[in-house]
């Protein structure tokens, strides 16, 4: 079969896009091949294609169990010819796979990269002689790439044992840098490298600076419709913005890992189908997510890196249909992605308190390894360090002791049960020969003829279910006998008690011997760092934004615009004479404050926000407060180019050159001596009301806010509170200028501040009848159309508990709606059962077919008694 033909009968379509065939072509030649296709670019086609052509089955190596899953459904909607291989198989699952690969009938394997760490998975896979491996999400080889994944160091020999020449990589977003280091990690040689342009022609990118980030949200969404996507950096704020736009009646749900299986499952598919039309999601959401036509992408939060982002915006408008794409920043996104980069570098003290707290805990002696597995015990861990350690500088610890070869974290193929025989060999043939229970006999016979000697020495590993599998028999049998003989004392048994175990792989050393590479551990920190200032520069960048990504990316292009970004779309830059204007007020701020100062501070002072009691009496505090902060910062970065400012070693603070003095000097900006300002206890709030007024009042006569009124003399009318035009006028620095412009709107701001001062409300409390607070989370459940099998499970409760709820609720709420609860006629049933008189749960039981559960009759029985009283509130009967 020719790959045109196998794209027309497996994917219906007539023709490849650009690249794709190129690409195929070069797999089906034989050659290594590394594809950077960008996101919705159609890069799972490359390698499914060659896959299914070739002779016998291909093997894909996934990061993702919800990826995989969604591929093999698409492929098999034709013909059952793609499988997965993961923890969510049992063993007889996992061989049923294996089985129809050797039948032929299955020409796509993909599985995780950690099954290729099993050397019983790899001699499996050797015997069954694939033609092909494809690498997917090659950039999670790469250290230098975002979504880094240890396990993915491991393909190479899995590859190398297995003796499979024919390999190709893939990735959506790669750096020369992590390009490069793909090939080396994968031992390319020569490989055929293919960078498909990363523009997306109908994307419109923007980027607003703004704190009010839920307003814009709502403003865009009803702007540009939906489907939509906001990503948010944490859970808390995914559920915030989802609450504040369903208040706004937009259907909206909120996903993030923290959410049970099921629950985002339902959400994934609810969206995907279109009954939801808005997703508010942290970065877990979006992988393998197959719907073209997204209209928007929204990011709540700054992201950490260009890569994450670009792979974000990527799944808008796969129709290629126009679609828009906004990144709402403010300075606080920074701190929040600082936060998770120190979070996932531990230093040289934290690395030795961990490594001794893990020891000791399993009481490991130093000279001394332990065969068994130790508890990670986090709360342990955080006394014996004497600092609060969260999950993540703790599993990027244990990555870096399991690089140094000092330990390692059992996955699902060497967490097994181990097993040493503790009798001699005679004392063994006599108790088997005394021995009645048959179940251990066959077990121990097992042991002895899979394992030989080497029982009687060390422990050894046994995998329970495909051993329960040989021998014929369950695992729950398999455990029984098992603890028989530990019982007994035949053999030593050691269970995984789970999965938050480490096993030392070396002898424990004093953890100031620890040999660890701080060089490469301080490299991978500078380089995230480096991605993060990157990210910032993407936001304050006044070129178009698709050259600044393309550059980012490798292709660089100096005449390129894609004149549909905000950047192409306005010149964002100041005029001249506001340049000018901030040029100045900046270089006698940094003169004023003589120390170096942040530029967070300096914003606070330009703006007019800083509390802080020096900054207050800045000749230049608030001067800029008609601009923003885009406008500060763009000016600031000019003048440290220019050399007129200077960053301290560190590059967080910020102070005056002598080029920038010389300035001050040459224009007559210094002055002999600066004149302290009055130090007035003045209401700070009323002050920023009056400096609203003002603003309102600088928009409406095209002038700067300090022109119509400076803010010295806000200050004054925030400290004596005048109430009447005389007494404005009366204020020192006032006049009828001033007046004529905002003078009444300065009364009014006063006389309403007052008024909300001196009025004291007392709110009287009215009792509601409002529902338990123990089953708001079924009611929550119901609305959103759960079934009561999945509200049991997501709640942990039986179906019979929920009903009752269920009852409680509808005592409450009678117009609440339990139709998706039952399915065919089961309704109708109950109620023709009701209305000939029968109430009883039992009764109706009797009645109705066996398969309508008592919790569906209660349920059924408490919406009848609710909605009795009123004809229009009871369901209507199916027809």
């Amino acid at each position: 079969m020719r790959p045109k033909e196998a794209l027309l009968k497996y994917f219906g379509y007539n023709s490849f896009r650009q690249n794709q065939l190129e690409i195929i072509t070069a797999i089906l030649e034989g050659e290594n091949v590394l594809s950077v296709l960008p996101t919705g670019a159609g890069k799972s086609l490359c390698y499914q294609i060659p896959a299914l052509i070739s002779t016998d089955f291909s093997i894909v190596i996934s990061p993702l169990i919800a990826l995989m899953k969604d591929q093999v459904d698409s492929l098999n909607k034709l013909a059952p010819i793609a499988a997965f291989i993961n923890s969510t198989l049992s063993f007889y699952e996992t061989e049923e796979v294996l089985k129809n690969i050797s039948f032929g009938k299955t020409k796509i394997l993909y599985v995780a990269p950690e099954r290729l760490e099993s050397i019983d998975f790899a001699d499996r896979i050797k015997s069954l002689n694939p033609s092909y491996v494809f690498v997917d999400e090659a950039h999670c080889i790469s250290e230098w790439g975002h979504n880094f994944r240890p396990s993915y160091r491991k393909i190479k020999d899995f590859i190398n044992y297995i003796a499979v020449k024919k390999i190709s990589a893939f990735t959506a977003t790669a750096t020369p840098e992590v390009v490069k280091d793909i090939v080396n990690q994968l031992g390319f040689r020569n490989p055929k490298l293919f960078v498909r342009g990363f523009e997306r022609e109908n994307l419109e990118l923007n980027v607003t600076l703004t704190k009010k980030k839920k307003e814009k949200c709502l403003e865009l969404i009803t702007r540009y419709k939906t489907p939509a996507i906001i990503y948010t950096a944490s859970r808390k704020r995914a559920e915030e913005i989802a609450e504040y736009l369903n208040l706004h009646r937009l259907n909206c749900s909120y996903y993030h890992a923290g959410l049970a299986s099921e629950e985002r499952k339902k959400i994934q598919e609810d969206f995907i189908e279109g009954k939801t039309p808005i997703i508010a999601a942290t970065n877990a959401f979006g992988m393998g997510i197959d719907k073209k036509n997204i209209r928007l992408v929204i990011h709540y939060n700054t992201p950490g890196s260009i890569e994450n982002y670009y792979q974000e915006i990527g799944r808008a408008g796969r129709d290629g249909k126009t679609s828009y794409v906004y990144l709402l920043h403010e300075d606080s996104d920074i701190n929040i992605q600082n936060f998770f980069l120190s979070n996932s570098h531990p230093d040289k003290s934290l690395i030795q308190n961990i490594y001794d707290a893990i020891c000791d805990y399993g009481q490991v002696a130093i000279g001394n390894l332990s065969d068994k597995e130790i508890p990670i015990n986090l709360v342990y861990i955080s006394a014996y360090a004497k600092k609060e350690i969260s999950k993540g500088l703790l599993y990027s610890t244990l990555r870096i002791l399991e690089g140094a070869g000092y330990l390692k974290q059992p996955n699902e193929f060497n967490n097994k049960t181990s097993i040493k025989i503790n009798l001699e060999t005679n004392k063994l043939k006599e108790f088997l020969k005394k021995s009645s229970n048959s179940l251990v006999k066959v077990v121990m016979m097992h042991l002895l003829r899979e394992y030989g000697s080497q029982i009687f020495t060390n422990s050894v590993q046994v995998p329970v279910s495909k051993t329960a599998k040989l021998i014929g028999l369950t695992e729950t049998e398999m455990d029984e006998a098992f603890m028989i003989l530990d019982n007994l004392g035949i053999i030593s048994l050691s269970k995984p008690i789970s999965k938050e175990n480490v096993l030392l792989t070396s002898p424990r050393v004093s953890s100031n011997r620890l040999v660890l590479d701080y060089k490469k551990i301080n490299e991978s920190y500078l380089s995230l760092r480096k991605k993060i200032d990157q990210m910032v520069d993407y936001v304050y960048s006044n070129e178009c934004r698709f050259k600044f990504i393309l550059n980012y990316f490798g292709e660089n292009n100096s005449d390129y615009k894609c004149n549909k970004c905000d950047n192409c779309r306005t010149q964002d830059i100041l005029p001249e004479s506001s340049n000018a204007y901030i040029r100045e007020i900046l270089l006698q701020t940094f003169y004023e404050c003589k120390n170096q100062i942040s530029e967070t501070s300096l914003n606070a002072i330009l703006l007019g926000t800083s509390k802080t009691e020096k900054y207050l009496k800045l000749d230049t505090f608030g001067t800029c407060a008609n601009y923003n902060k885009n406008d500060i910062k763009l000016v600031l970065h000019e003048l440290i180019a220019k050399d007129f400012l200077k960053r301290d070693s560190g590059g967080k603070n910020i102070s005056i050159s002598s080029k920038g003095l010389e300035f001050l000097k040459e224009n007559d900006l210094i002055k002999d001596e600066l004149i302290e300002q009055p130090n007035y206890e003045i209401n700070l709030e009323l002050f920023n009301l009056l400096k609203d007024v003002r603003a309102k009042a600088s928009k409406k006569f095209m002038q700067t806010g300090y022109l119509i009124c400076p803010d010295e003399v806000l200050k004054e009318i925030s400290f004596n509170h005048p109430k009447t035009k005389n007494e404005l006028l009366m204020i020192n620095g006032f006049n009828n200028r001033m007046f004529n412009k905002l003078g009444n709107d300065l009364l009014e701001a006063v006389n309403e501040f007052e008024k909300s001062k001196s009025q004291t409300s007392t709110k009287t409390k009215i009792e509601q009848r409002s529902i338990p607070g123990n089953i708001q989370e079924t009611l929550k459940l119901l609305k959103k159309g759960y079934s009561l099998k999945d509200m049991a499970s997501l709640r942990k409760l039986s179906e019979a508990v929920i009903s009752m709820q269920i009852e409680t609720i509808l005592e409450y709420e009678p117009g609440t709606d339990v139709s998706n609860l039952y399915n065919n006629k089961y309704y109708d049933d109950i109620l023709i059962e009701m209305e000939k008189g029968y109430t009883d749960l039992k009764d109706l039981k009797q009645r109705l077919p066996d398969d309508i559960s008592y919790p569906l009759i209660r349920i059924a029985v408490a919406k009848y008694k609710s909605t009795s009283h009123s004809v229009s509130s009871t369901p209507q009967r199916r027809r």
